[in-house]
């Protein structure tokens, strides 16, 4: 058994991989979403047994607030065997590495998270020697090899990301409310106000320039393929895509040798910055995964779609959506999903999520 499930996570990411024997399986948790996701999924979460992994990709909001009633609890919820999080002091080591000039920051903030780690002593980046998490830059001797049997590499971030990260840190942990004293509440989600597309010229989409991203803490997101059993699945964070493609070039896939990817959770929740025409000709995958509600930002954005769908127009697609909302419905239509080979996949009713056989 290997499956992704998207939680409900708000416009954010609160993913769950479960691998193994029905009997005994492994999990991995990636981001905790909002307060309130967090709040509703931690029944389900408390005395989840075999957790092998815990990763907070990056400081955004929302993969990482609903960490901070989780580690305010008195025991934690569930212990696992590694946590892997780049705090302020692995800027710092990434910074050096670099050898860059930027500005240090004048205080470094005690955030939340991190004392909840030490709080509940769980081990932290053991894979990595206690350092930072990063790719390319300071690379490992294959992948990492979790227990159950999941293989990992990591592609993002390199440390270029992390020091670019640095001076903004503090004013990033008080946008996403995480420095010490700030309270966790956030404002309601803001409703979209969104409609479907009226009209949706799939060519004519995919073929607006591509503008990546360029936030900084999008770009230390940590990235990675898990592979269990021959199946592997990439779970692209808010990753860059130049950065993903730097990686999967870097240990020899390219156009004319395309990495077989079985599942891409890809990046930013369907940004168009966020997934590049040339990451797309470098992995062999007809089946895409879709984390948000749509508020805030009013992801996906139909350009990101538009490419995916160009890339392959031949072969059959699937879409997976966590969430039936404005911005997916649009994708819903007979005579686009005829024209371009793909079908939409929701959650079923009265479910919350949703569960994906990699």
């Amino acid at each position: 058994m290997f499956t992704l499930t998207m939680h409900p996570a708000s416009e954010g990411d609160c993913l769950q991989l479960s691998w193994g024997d029905t009997q005994r399986l492994h999990h991995a948790i990636v981001d905790l979403g909002r307060t309130k996701n967090y709040k509703a999924l931690a029944p389900k979460l408390r005395g989840l047994s075999n957790v092998e992994l815990l990763v907070i990709s990056h400081i955004d909001a929302d993969h990482i607030e609903g960490a901070v009633p989780m580690v305010r609890e008195a025991s934690a919820p569930f212990v696992p065997a590694d946590v892997w999080y780049n705090a302020y002091h692995h800027l710092e080591a990434a910074e050096k590495r670099q050898a860059s000039k930027l500005h240090a920051l004048g205080a470094q903030q005690a955030e939340k998270l991190s004392n909840g780690i030490d709080k509940f002593c769980w081990s932290w980046n053991r894979a990595f020697g206690a350092d930072g998490i990063a790719s390319v830059d300071t690379p490992l001797d294959g992948p990492l090899l979790l227990e159950g049997g999941l293989k990992i590499t990591l592609l993002s971030p390199g440390d270029a990301e992390l020091a670019a990260l640095k001076p903004v840190w503090a004013r990033e942990l008080a946008a996403a409310k995480l420095r010490p004293f700030d309270p966790d509440e956030t404002k309601p989600d803001a409703p979209s106000g969104l409609h479907p597309l009226s009209t949706l010229n799939v060519a004519a989409l995919a073929a607006q320039p591509f503008e990546r991203d360029r936030t900084e803490p999008n770009g230390s997101s940590i990235a990675f393929l898990a592979e269990y059993c021959g199946r592997v699945v990439l779970l692209g964070a808010d990753a860059f895509p130049d950065v993903i493609e730097r990686s999967l070039c870097a240990i020899g896939y390219s156009q004319t040798k395309r990495l077989k990817v079985d599942l891409f959770k890809i990046s930013h929740h369907g940004s168009q910055r966020n997934t590049s025409p040339a990451l797309l000709k470098l992995l062999d995958c007809t089946r895409f995964a879709i984390s948000t509600d749509g508020s805030r930002h009013d992801h996906p954005d139909a350009p990101a779609i538009a490419r995916i769908l160009i890339n392959d127009t031949a072969r059959p697609k699937k879409l997976y959506f966590n969430f039936d909302q404005p911005n997916t419905k649009a994708w819903q239509r007979p005579e686009i999903k005829q024209a371009y080979s793909y079908d939409c996949i929701f959650p079923g009713k009265n479910e919350t999520g949703l569960t994906i056989e990699i």
